[in-house]
């Protein structure tokens, strides 16, 4: 029985692909091979755009999860600054009187 192959890297598919690209290029494989070489650049391509969708997901949900941490502190700020306005002045130099 065969070990379960872990999946590359996005930068080691990416190097895979470039890898690739630069030996049909160079036109360092024949016919046969260079058939072999597209159905695997066809397999990394589709594992790249993958895995980019997948972070540009992930980093959606980390920038919504920041966008409403950010608003509920900002809602948390303009409560406090609702309670010290409808405090009175104790202090002496403000623009409220103490009485």
């Amino acid at each position: 029985m065969s070990a379960a192959r872990k999946p590359p890297t996005y930068a080691e598919a990416a190097a895979e692909l470039e890898s690739i690209l630069e030996k049909i290029e160079a036109g360092e494989a024949d016919v046969d091979q260079v058939v072999a070489l597209v159905r695997r650049g066809t397999e990394l391509i589709r594992f790249c755009r993958e895995r980019l969708d997948a972070a540009r997901l992930e980093v959606g949900k980390v920038v919504a999860d920041l966008d409403a941490l950010e608003q509920q502190a900002g809602e948390a700020q303009d409560d406090d600054d609702e309670d010290e306005d409808s405090a009175p002045s104790t202090g002496s130099g403000g623009d409220r009187l103490p009485f």
